[in-house]
């Protein structure tokens, strides 16, 4: 990889942790961040995501198709951390927010966040991480994702 191209990997990296620090003062106020790029790469976020992401956009797909899915992982992600009845709540609210007249396409949408959810469950039941940003790129032929994550209090 040439000087550039580093040079544009590493500003995406830093504008995922620019916008999670963001999101982060947004909803808590100023606390301190720790970032953690140390991690082994099947022990980061990035890697659980492109997980689920591998199996759901096949290869050859352009990159909108990737980012929406994504989207709709990080979506299912988030709400499986959730307890049952504010899962309950965040999914009619998801199915509110789905503007379509035809109810069938609404149900298909949520059948499709209910199955993500099952899916990060039993791949990654432990991973209590709430997704805070996220994007998705090609890198030459390859699909890379790049995310932060809040990591609950020990």
């Amino acid at each position: 990889m040439g000087k550039a191209s580093r040079r544009k990997v590493n500003a995406a990296r830093q504008g995922v942790l620019d916008r999670a620090r963001g999101v982060i003062q947004t909803a808590a106020g100023a606390r301190e961040i720790r970032v953690r790029s140390d991690l082994p790469q099947e022990e980061k976020i990035s890697h659980a995501l492109s997980a689920l992401l591998e199996s759901e956009v096949s290869d050859g797909s352009p990159l909108e198709e990737y980012r929406a899915a994504l989207d709709f992982i990080v979506m299912a992600w988030n709400i499986s951390l959730m307890e049952a009845d504010n899962r309950y709540k965040a999914l009619q609210e998801v199915a509110a927010a789905i503007n379509c007249s035809d109810e069938s396409i609404r149900r298909e949408a949520l059948s499709h966040i209910e199955r993500l959810i099952s899916r990060k469950q039993a791949l990654f039941p432990d991973d209590r991480r709430h997704v805070v940003s996220w994007e998705v790129r090609f890198q030459g032929a390859q699909v890379r994702v790049s995310a932060a994550a809040l990591a609950p209090s020990p």
